[in-house]
C-alpha cells in the first residue's frame, strides 16, 4: 500500500512540475500581450497565444492532487495498527500487528518564522509550509479585517484556536455569553465538497473559556445575526439553522468556503501567507507567550496529550525565545555594574501602607 502511495506521489510531482511550467508559459504570454505594441495584428496574435496557454494550463490542472505527506502516511498506519490490535485482542483474527513493522519516512515539521517577512516581501517565497505571525502581525490583521462581516469568526479562530469544522457546526445553544464559555461538541466534515455533521473525537469534546473581549465581540455578532434574521424572514428567505456562524440568510457555512474567504483576507492584509489551520498555531503560541501552561493550551485545543501540543503547535515566536533567554540569565545572581542615568524619585503620594507599585520600561 505504501509503495503505491509513493508511486502515486511520484506521478503527482511530475504533474505539479508540468503545471508550474504551464503557469510560467501562461504568465509570459500574458505579459507579451499586455506590452505588445504596434500593429493590431501583433496584439491579436499575442492574445491568441495567451488564450491557448491559459487553456493548456486548465487542462494540465485537471485531476491535480496534493502529495500524500509522510505525516498522512503515519496517520494511516496508526489507524491500521489500531484496527489490527483490536482484531488481535477481541477476535483473535490476526497473529501479529504487521503495521508495527512498517518503516515510514520521518515526519519533519518545518515552521516559517515571522522574522522571514523581509525575504517573503523580496522574493514572494512562503517562509514555510506552516507559518505563524507575531503578536504585532496578528493585531495588524485583526485591525485590517475589523469591518469584515465575519470578523467575530476570525477573532474566535485566533484567540480560541478551534478547528474550522467545529466553528461551522457550533450552535448558539452551546455558547454562554454570561458565564463566558462555549462548548465544542460537534463538527462539520467535508467529503467531496459535501458536508455532514458528526461528533468529534472524545478528546476534542471540550468547554473553552471565553475572554471578556471575545464575549463582547460574539454578543455584537449575535445581535447582528438577529437583525439579518428579521430582514430575511420578511421575504421568507431565512434558513433557520441555530448555528452561531452563518451566511446572511442563515445558511450554514461550508468549511471550504471559510478557508477560501480567510485566504483572501490574508492576501488583502499584505501579511505573510498563512493557512486557516495556522490560526491554531498562532493561538497556541500567543497563549504560551502570555505565560499560560502547556496543559492549559492542550485543553483549549482539544488534544489528547500535552506531548501532541508541545510537538505540533508550539511554533516558537521570537518573543518566547527572548523571554527564555532573559529568564535563564536572571536565575544566576551577579554583581553587575551600572550607571545611573536619572535618579528615580518616588513621591510620598504613591505609597499606600508603606508599599508603592512602580511600572518601569527597560531598554538595552
Amino acid at each position: 500500500m505504501y509503495d503505491a502511495i509513493e508511486k502515486e506521489n511520484a506521478e503527482r510531482i511530475l504533474q505539479c512540475l508540468r503545471v508550474e511550467e504551464l503557469t510560467e508559459a501562461r504568465d509570459a504570454a500574458h505579459r507579451r500581450w499586455v506590452h505588445a505594441a504596434g500593429k493590431k495584428e501583433e496584439r491579436r496574435h499575442a492574445r491568441t497565444v495567451w488564450l491557448e496557454a491559459n487553456k493548456a494550463l486548465r487542462e494540465g490542472r485537471r485531476g491535480l492532487r496534493k502529495l500524500t505527506s509522510a505525516a498522512t502516511m503515519h496517520r494511516i498506519n496508526d489507524t491500521l495498527s489500531s484496527a489490527l490490535t483490536w482484531g488481535i485482542k477481541r477476535e483473535g483474527a490476526f497473529a501479529k500487528n504487521w503495521a508495527a513493522f512498517v518503516e515510514l519516512p520521518a515526519v519533519s515539521r518545518s515552521y516559517g518564522r515571522p522574522s522571514a517577512l523581509s525575504n517573503w516581501k523580496r522574493t514572494g517565497e512562503k517562509p514555510g509550509p506552516v507559518m505563524v505571525w507575531t503578536a504585532q502581525q496578528t493585531g495588524q490583521f485583526l485591525d485590517v479585517i475589523k469591518n469584515d462581516r465575519l470578523y467575530p469568526l476570525w477573532h474566535t479562530f485566533i484567540f480560541l484556536g478551534p478547528r474550522r469544522g467545529e466553528m461551522c457546526a457550533l450552535p448558539w445553544t452551546e455558547v454562554s455569553l454570561t458565564d463566558l464559555w462555549l462548548r465544542i461538541s460537534a463538527q462539520t466534515v467535508e467529503v467531496a465538497y459535501r458536508t455532514h455533521g458528526e461528533a468529534p473525537k472524545a478528546d476534542s469534546v471540550r468547554t473553552v473559556s471565553v475572554g471578556l473581549e471575545s464575549a463582547e465581540v460574539l454578543r455584537e455578532w449575535k445581535a447582528k445575526q438577529q437583525r439579518e434574521r428579521e430582514q430575511w424572514s420578511a421575504v421568507d428567505a431565512w434558513a433557520e439553522s441555530g448555528l452561531a456562524f452563518t451566511h446572511e440568510n442563515g445558511e450554514p457555512l461550508h468549511p471550504d468556503w471559510v478557508t477560501r474567504r480567510f485566504k483572501r483576507l490574508v492576501e488583502l492584509s499584505g501579511l505573510p501567507p498563512i493557512r486557516l489551520h495556522d490560526a491554531r498555531h498562532i493561538s497556541a503560541s500567543l497563549s504560551l507567550l502570555a505565560g499560560n501552561d502547556i496543559k492549559v493550551v492542550q485543553e483549549k485545543l482539544g488534544h489528547s496529550s500535552r506531548q501532541i501540543t508541545s510537538d505540533t503547535y508550539t511554533s516558537v515566536l521570537p518573543e518566547l525565545l527572548r523571554a527564555e533567554a532573559e529568564s535563564t540569565l536572571s536565575v544566576v545572581p551577579r554583581e553587575v555594574s551600572y550607571r545611573v542615568r536619572q535618579p528615580l524619585k518616588i513621591p510620598e503620594s504613591a505609597f499606600r501602607d508603606g508599599l508603592a507599585v512602580v511600572y518601569a520600561r527597560a531598554a538595552s
